[in-house]
């Protein structure tokens, strides 16, 4: 996330639920990831490690007071439990044009809210919620200036910033560290049908870390939610039989247009990792996280959906990358 002017914004999103309404916080954050997996969102559910050993009064104010955004899904239960109280005591002090984004699942009155304060009444359309979330955020980072950084950008810094890993990496041999055991996943559940044919997988021994990839097949013209649901179906029956700490898949149509060959990925590319990041696997073995904090990172290529747009080669893609790099030493 890059802000031209501050960079006291921590996250896009935060959510502030009851435990009750934790089944509805998932699905605005899973609806927000689908729609952009670029956004960076604190939903407890997921981030608890990063409550753990910390001062939660101190950190849930430093949230509140550092995301662009505050999704609050007021209840009942929001009203009573003491704690929502306090993260509510915090969000009600932010900048009244910008005070949050209000959720009502009941008739709850909030004191503090005032009677002419517009709030959506939860339907049960995640999807509308979370078009909604995005509209507020674009409008509130237009004000500020605020530019994201390219997919170019971010995958320049992840390979600049990856140094430590190897180390990490090495040490879990020399501890000669283990772990429980993961536990299957479920399948994805929808009306799709399985279409997939698996290509190539490849296992990547690295310390006692197991990661794997695969190279799926697709037929053209299927949906984002089709090719999703592919993408989950292979990944559950993937991670159930090997157990991996990170799998990698990389999905192609040969069918299509905007086919280069298999090693170029035209449709999509998909991580099943710890939180949904492939970088977090050391950790999450050190710590011995169970599969449920597992999560898919998807990035389509959309010529694949939308044939008007053109996919770049892989010299295309390496030679803006090295530019990028170059120009970014030329800034330090």
């Amino acid at each position: 996330m890059t802000d031209n002017k501050t960079n006291n914004f921590t996250c896009d999103f935060a959510i502030s639920y009851a435990g009750e309404e934790e089944e509805i916080a998932n699905g605005i954050y899973q609806s927000l990831i689908e729609k952009y997996e670029g956004f960076v969102i604190f939903f407890a559910l997921r981030d608890r490690n990063k409550l753990i050993g910390n001062d939660g009064e101190n950190f849930f104010e430093n949230l509140f007071n550092s995301a662009k955004q505050v999704i609050v899904i007021l209840s009942e239960n929001y009203k009573k439990k003491e704690w929502t109280r306090y993260e509510w005591d915090i969000i009600k002090e932010r900048n009244k044009e910008n005070r949050c984004i209000p959720i009502k699942v009941d008739n709850v009155k909030i004191l503090g809210l005032p009677s002419n304060f517009i709030y959506l009444k939860f339907n049960g359309d995640y999807e509308d919620i979370a078009n909604l979330c995005i509209e507020k955020l674009v409008t509130f980072e237009k004000d500020k200036g605020i530019v994201r950084k390219s997919d170019l950008q971010k995958l320049t810094e992840s390979l600049e910033n990856s140094r430590g890993a190897v180390d990490k990496a090495v040490q879990l041999v020399l501890d000669k560290r283990e772990r429980t055991p993961l536990k299957d996943i479920n399948y994805p559940k929808g009306n799709f049908i399985k279409s997939f044919e698996i290509i190539k997988i490849e296992e990547l021994p690295y310390s006692r870390i197991q990661r794997l990839s695969a190279r799926i097949n697709l037929p053209d013209n299927l949906s984002k939610e089709e090719v999703a649901f592919n993408i989950k179906y292979c990944t559950a029956e993937l991670f159930n039989k090997n157990k991996p700490d990170a799998l990698g898949l990389f999905v192609y149509s040969s069918e299509a247009s905007n086919f280069l060959g298999f090693e170029k990925f035209n449709v999509a590319k998909a991580d099943f990792a710890p939180f949904g990041d492939w970088g977090q696997a050391e950790e999450a073995f050190a710590y011995n996280l169970p599969s449920d904090k597992f999560d898919w990172k998807i990035e389509f290529e959309e010529s694949y959906f939308d044939k008007k747009k053109r996919i770049k080669t892989s010299d295309e893609f390496a030679r803006d990358l090295v530019m990028e790099m170059m120009k970014n030493k030329k800034k330090k």
